[in-house]
């Protein structure tokens, strides 16, 4: 997005207090959505006995999500309330590291393990994720690459942790 639209996003959510205050909330709440499940996930095939599937879960997530975190910090892209003279409509000190969106890799990553285990669930996620995106980037903390290659690399993760699974 460039400048006038965040503007224009911007000035919207502020003349509407209860659409900003829906913002916030659906960031809170997508987020959680994603890290409540995870832990769930993992509860679920430690009571199936699903031990290979549950190292699987856990490791190959963990070291992509330091892969990701390690990428960001190398790239340090600016994000939009640094870049743009706008202020985001989510608070966040955070300067750089905005490439890509750990928020939105972490719920994808986490609906394609649930897609593998259940797929109403990991549905849901997908969906969730989208929306995820969509408020990140309105709140003006990412830039849509960010939230794409968020999603991308989260999906991405997920394959390989299920197809690690399947292999061994």
């Amino acid at each position: 997005m460039n400048l006038e639209q965040y503007n224009r996003i911007h000035d919207f959510f502020i003349t509407h207090s209860s659409a900003f205050s829906l913002l916030l909330m659906a960031n809170r709440f997508l987020t959680a959505c994603g890290f409540l499940l995870y832990p769930l996930l993992l509860l679920f095939l430690l009571l199936k006995g699903e031990l290979l599937m549950l190292c699987s879960f856990i490791f190959i997530p963990a070291i992509c999500f330091l892969i990701v975190t390690f990428f960001r910090k190398l790239i340090n892209k600016q994000r939009p309330y640094e870049k743009l003279p706008i202020q985001s409509l989510i608070k966040k000190e955070k300067k750089g590291q905005s490439f890509p969106s750990r928020h939105v890799f972490s719920i994808f990553l986490i609906a394609t393990l649930w897609f593998y285990f259940w797929k109403p669930i990991g549905i849901f996620l997908l969906i969730a994720g989208i929306f995820l995106a969509i408020v990140r980037v309105i709140g003006g903390v990412h830039f849509i690459s960010d939230v794409c290659a968020g999603a991308f690399l989260g999906i991405i993760a997920g394959w390989i942790s299920n197809y690690i699974f399947l292999i061994c």
